[in-house]
């Protein structure tokens, strides 16, 4: 530039994608630089703005421009250019609109104006209309396109009915919109305009920025420009905005434009299909304006590739780089392409078996480019990039692999604010009012611990203070599951009621202290949270509201929680992290702020409050600062630049991803477009996004192959998810077919895969040699030679232990681990203290009882009518019942059928009445059950009834407790000692104590209720699986002298009790076929006096409808021929009761022993499994295929068979 002229400049720098663009445009700084007095702007694009101050910047240092670093050398984005003008003006007012307050203001006036719009009225509440009319009016502001415009587009010939319609009602939508910015003294950011017409002084007249200046502008004097040159490098199109800018800096300054363009194109514009269309119009359409505003314009610098190829510096390019522009520029005008030099060096192809393959063969690569320093002696992660086409698929597995091979990287994303959780928080703060407090929105709210009760936060340690109220959540959880607490539970003022409905055996958990616990929270939340939602719904304004809500976020230490979140991110070395944090609040401060000043006054809408703020959250993205530490970047595939990296990895090139499809979701159809376009011909232009979309594709691929300067990777996987066989690229197709650059099939690591392929890195080789050792293991195989001196080479690294723990897994077996005999007493203590089912469990599988019982695991409580409840409610009422009898001196045989309805009304008055049961009032169907459970216990209490008046027994005790259960003591029950000094303890309640006497004994029975058919089975008794019965009765003989007064009791059974109202057909109605639907099963005495005692009034001939007996013709008792090996003579009931008591006491022996089984049991007989329905076959993995998993196989032994191995073991 050797002269100046009074008409401003314009040149370009011209050349392709082989051309060294940075070091010509820093030849014209330079030159530019030498004058004193003048002043050098680079104008970037925004989206890499960063990383090209950074490259231009060096470039300047390296060749000594003075004062390279001072602001006579600066570089800007368009943005950032208009700010660094306007910012002394006044131009950029403080009362610009942010997105957020913009859809709030559109929001308002649609319903607003929700009669007069005809077509639109149906699209007001639909998601996503607000944004894409916002879209449409900055779009229309980009192009310069005004309202007045829109109406001319109606009112043109061409225009449809419908056309016009839709043209005249956005008018209408906008017109409003700007007049409500005025009213508002608000503005519509538009810096570019702004900084166009504040250059070219016209600000004043021009309708598209009228409405948005500020009420108080110093409209200062324009710069002069004329020492200024503004280089413009990195784009290939320019919008109306940005171009018209351009043009006024051309007549006031100078401007050199550096495109990447084959020639320049100054009659007429390229052809749509020309690889350079974009930046061909562009320098057409700039190089016209131009001419025609008598703009000097100098001679096209024109950039030759050959003087920079063969070069030996780093700044040199090979040869194949040149090869594979010619292939591709020349293939894609359709001209004949022959190859000349060969690019297998430079250029590879893969095809990969998935996405999560593609990314670790990729992170390999990179780790094995890093230590070749032979060939890449100067190669650091940050001159290697990936360019992803699919980011929502790759973006997945980046951080994981990577972080698996330790490779540093740096992902180009946004990140949308709608997965922080204040989002989640307020959601959820919404939805509690919205929804009527369900659990489920508690929950949430409460998870996402941003909300802790004052309690629980202190500054000095707040940690402690967060887990102390995860456990309290965690816990309060569970019983607000059990219980149902949700809705009015929660915002009422009464504290919850505790209830635990347990088996009657089990030990009762103290209840007391989880009540006041949990009840702490329930009040915290009451008071925080639901109150704030009262005062919340009933405020009279919206700027009420806001100061609301920002109260309770501050005294809720919302604010504070966030602090605490970002200072420990900060500590971690999470600086993203944290920043997300700070920005979160501050963006739901804007977002008050400008809700405050928009709606200000109006009267309060509670739903439109909760709309705005979430969808104002959700649609904010986290700003991310560019790094520059040294690391791979991962970009876009569409932001790709020549000579961008020395190392390009590009995957996911398949069919569907590149070309990619475009879709038009804006406003306005392409046709639509067109219209425009054809009306204003040429001088206000709306862009043709699906057309200029697929212009863009060739080149953004030829951007792409010129984008490495050093090795090109290009990949691609056949599978994902539900998608197979993906054919590669049609791209990657040409380059395979013109270039000679073979497919190389990267398939998942295997057997015979070399490792130069696949090791990057320990943590890495750790991951291979396991999965290998898995697979040879599978096929029979031994590690390949070299993949086995490399396992050994890494258990002598540094990564030992953790190779060694990964590589147990190659010989785990699933066979718990033995307690010691210390970790056992401390686990059960020296004595155990157990119930009957507990003893029942361990011969069930001795793994389940040490989870149920040893570490305390249990299944979380659900609401609903559980087996426990029912079982419970059965035997209080029938307790109750009982003890009436008792109580008021009536026998079952005295009992009159009036007494006993109202005896059993009178309990389950009582028993309804209580709190435990007020589930069976929670809905019309648990009312219904309520009824049916009442009938239950009714037709139970005739069975009684009639069982009373045909029995010699009645009943002595009923709930008879031994040991000690829930803190009470009863009889004292079965005591052994064991060899470890200690003793068992086992505890239970027997339902009921009937006895009978005669001249010569007093016999005695136990009944266990049961709300489940139950029948006796010796076997599960003589395996441990059934040792209720046999315990009653053993107890009951044992402490007969507590129980009935005297030790010379003999026993006459032990029994099952059917609770259940039988539904009989009208055949079977009989009185007594219903009272058989009650016959007690269990263990019977073989003695022929007792038989009579059990059914007093059984008819000659017939069965007895209450027991196994029957009376012959002659009207002597004998045993049914269906139960005769339900009887057993005292003797034989003795070898049960001993044997019962060995089991218990090698249960006690084994558990302080520390052995643990995994051997769930397998009944032979009828094939049923312990695992079936057991809730921790997640923890224990029983596999029967597993050679070291085997079930406890039970075999199926008769009475006789049982009762010789009993007289075997007495012997021994």
């Amino acid at each position: 530039m050797e002269r100046r002229s009074p008409f401003m400049s314009l040149r370009f720098i011209l050349g392709d994608g082989r051309c060294r663009h940075d070091q010509a445009v820093i030849e014209n700084a330079k030159s530019w630089l030498e004058k004193d007095h003048q002043e050098v702007f680079f104008l970037v694009p925004n989206y890499n703005k960063f990383e090209r101050e950074r490259e231009i910047l060096q470039l300047l240092k390296e060749d000594r421009v003075e004062d390279f670093a001072s602001i006579r050398a600066q570089v800007y984005s368009f943005h950032r250019l208009a700010w660094f003008y306007l910012q002394q003006t006044g131009l950029l007012s403080q009362n610009a609109i942010t997105e957020n307050g913009a859809s709030m203001i559109m929001r308002k006036l649609l319903l607003e104006l929700e009669e007069e719009l005809v077509l639109y009225r149906g699209e007001i509440n639909k998601a996503g209309f607000i944004q894409q009319l916002l879209a449409f009016y900055q779009e229309m502001h980009t192009s310069r396109l005004g309202i007045e415009d829109l109406l001319a587009g109606g009112a043109a010939p061409s225009a449809t009915q419908d056309e016009e319609k839709k043209y005249s009602e956005l008018a209408i939508i906008f017109q409003r919109f700007e007049q409500e910015l005025l009213e508002r003294a608000l503005q519509v950011e538009q810096p570019i305009t702004l900084l166009t017409c504040f250059l070219e002084g016209s600000l004043l007249g021009d309708s598209s920025v009228d409405h948005a200046m500020p009420t108080t502008v110093s409209l200062n004097k324009a710069p002069d420009l004329s020492h200024a040159l503004f280089i413009i490098s990195g784009f290939s199109a320019f919008s109306t905005q940005e171009q018209q800018l351009i043009q006024v800096l051309m007549k006031r300054s100078h401007v050199v434009i550096d495109l990447i363009l084959d020639r320049g194109y100054p009659q007429e514009m390229p052809t749509p299909l020309n690889l350079f269309y974009e930046a061909g119009r562009t320098y057409y359409q700039l190089i016209s304006f131009a001419r025609d505003n008598q703009v000097n314009i100098y001679l096209d610098q024109k950039l030759s590739v050959n003087q920079e190829v063969d070069k030996e510096d780093e700044g040199s390019i090979p040869q194949a780089y040149k090869e594979v522009e010619t292939f591709w520029r020349q293939t894609q005008s359709q001209a004949n392409y022959h190859q000349q030099t060969s690019v297998k060096d430079f250029l590879a192809v893969w095809k990969v078996g998935n996405p999560e393959e593609e990314i670790r063969q990729i992170a390999a690569s990179i780790r094995g480019m890093m230590s070749d320093k032979k060939r890449y002696p100067t190669l650091r992660y940050r001159d290697i990039q990936l360019l992803i086409a699919e980011p929502e698929v790759y973006h997945q597995y980046i951080p994981k692999i990577f972080t698996e091979f330790e490779i540093p990287f740096y992902i180009d994303e946004e990140q949308m604010m709608a997965q922080h959780p204040l989002v989640e928080f307020l959601n959820a703060f919404f939805a509690c009012q919205s929804y009527g407090f369900r659990l489920n929105d508690i929950l949430r709210l409460l998870r996402t611990e941003l909300y802790l009760p004052a309690a629980y936060r202190s500054e000095a340690d707040w940690l402690v203070g967060r887990d102390q109220f995860r456990k309290l959540v965690d816990i309060t959880e569970n019983k607000a599951l059990a219980h149902d607490f949700q809705g009015a539970s929660w915002t009422r003022n009464e504290d919850w009621e505790l209830i635990e409905y347990l088996q009657s055996e089990e030990e009762q958990t103290d209840k007391v202290d989880l009540t006041a616990y949990t009840n702490q929270l329930r009040r915290a939340f009451k008071q925080d949270v639901a109150d704030t939602l009262d005062w919340l719904t009933a405020a009279r304004t919206n700027r009420d509201a806001v100061e609301l809500l920002y109260r309770f976020l501050l005294n809720a230490g919302v604010e504070q929680q966030l602090r605490h979140w970002r200072d420990q991110a900060i500590q971690q070395g999470k600086l993203d992290q944290a920043r997300n944090h700070e920005q979160a609040w501050q963006a739901l401060m804007d977002l008050l702020d400008e809700y405050a000043t928009i709606y200000g006054d109006e009267p309060f809408d509670f739903a439109l409050f909760e709309d705005v703020l979430l969808t104002g959250l959700e649609n904010v993205t986290f700003g991310k600062i560019p790094t520059a530490i040294d690391q791979v970047n991962i970009n876009r595939l569409d932001l790709a630049r020549p000579k961008q990296a020395k190392i390009t990895f590009a995957p996911g090139l398949n069919e569907t991803a590149l070309p990619r499809k475009m879709e038009n979701k804006t406003l306005l159809t392409n046709e639509e477009r067109q219209h425009f376009n054809q009306l204003f011909n040429g001088e206000k232009y709306l862009r043709d996004t699906v057309v200029e979309g697929s212009v863009k594709e060739p080149f953004a691929f030829y951007s792409v192959l010129l984008s490495a300067t050093e090795h090109l990777s290009l990949s691609y996987a056949v599978n994902f998810d539900t998608q197979q066989n993906i054919k590669m690229s049609p791209y990657l197709d040409r380059v395979v077919k013109h270039l000679d650059v073979p497919l190389q099939e990267r398939g998942i690591l295997a057997l015979v895969s070399d490792p130069r392929d696949y090791v990057g890195s320990y943590r890495g080789l750790i991951y291979q040699i396991n999965n290998l050792s898995q697979q040879a293991q599978k096929n029979k195989e031994n590690l390949p030679r070299v993949w086995e001196q490399l396992k050994q080479a890494l258990l002598r690294s540094e990564w030992t232990d953790l190779a060694a723990q990964v590589f147990e897994s190659q010989t785990h077996q699933n066979i718990p681990i033995p307690l010691s005999q210390a970790q056992a007493a401390a686990l059960y203590g020296p004595s155990i203290y157990s119930s009957i089912s507990q003893m029942e469990t361990f011969y069930q599988c001795e793994y389940k009882y040490f989870v149920s019982y040893g570490l305390r695991l249990k299944e979380r409580e659900v609401y609903g009518l559980n087996p426990a409840m029912t079982g419970e409610f059965f035997h209080d009422a029938l307790d109750r019942f009982v003890k009436v009898l008792i109580a008021e001196n009536i026998s079952l045989t005295q009992l009159t059928a009036d007494q006993r309805v109202q005896f059993v009304e009178v309990v389950l008055q009582e028993i309804f009445g209580e709190s435990r049961y007020r589930l069976l009032t929670s809905s019309a169907r648990m009312n219904f059950i309520r009824y049916q459970l009442g009938k239950t216990i009714q037709r139970v209490a005739w069975a009684l009834a009639k069982q009373g008046q045909k029995m010699h027994f009645s009943p002595e005790k009923t709930e008879v407790l031994f040991g000690q259960i829930a803190g009470s003591n009863g009889i004292n029950g079965i005591e052994l000692p064991l060899s470890s000094g200690g003793k068992l303890h086992v505890r239970g309640k027997i339902d009921r104590v009937d006895t009978a006497k005669t001249e010569e004994e007093q016999w005695l029975s136990v009944v266990d209720y049961k709300s489940s058919s139950r029948d006796f089975d010796l076997s599960e008794a003589y395996y441990g699986l059934a040792m209720q019965l046999i315990t009653y009765l053993d107890v009951a003989l044992t402490d007969a002298v507590q129980l009935v007064g005297s030790p010379k009791v003999r026993p006459a059974g032990a029994y099952y009790l059917h609770v259940h109202n039988p539904l009989l057909d009208g055949q079977e109605a009989s009185e007594e076929e219903r009272l058989k639907r009650f016959k007690y099963d269990g263990l019977f005495i073989d003695e022929p006096a007792v038989f009579p005692l059990l059914d007093e009034e059984v008819e000659a001939s017939k069965n007895s409808p209450v027991f196994p007996v029957r009376k012959d013709k002659n009207g002597n008792y004998q045993k049914t021929t269906q139960a005769k090996n339900k009887f057993y003579t005292e003797e034989e009931l003795e070898l049960l009761r001993k044997h019962n008591r060995k089991n218990m006491q090698q249960s006690g022996e084994k558990l302080l022993s520390g052995e643990i089984a995994l051997n769930p049991s397998y009944k032979l007989k009828d094939k049923k499994r312990a695992c079936e329905f057991c809730p921790f076959r997640s923890i224990c993995d029983f596999d029967v295929l597993l050679k070291e998993n085997e079930y406890h196989r039970l075999e199926n032994l008769s009475k006789d068979e049982i009762i010789h191995r009993l007289r075997e073991e007495e012997d021994e």
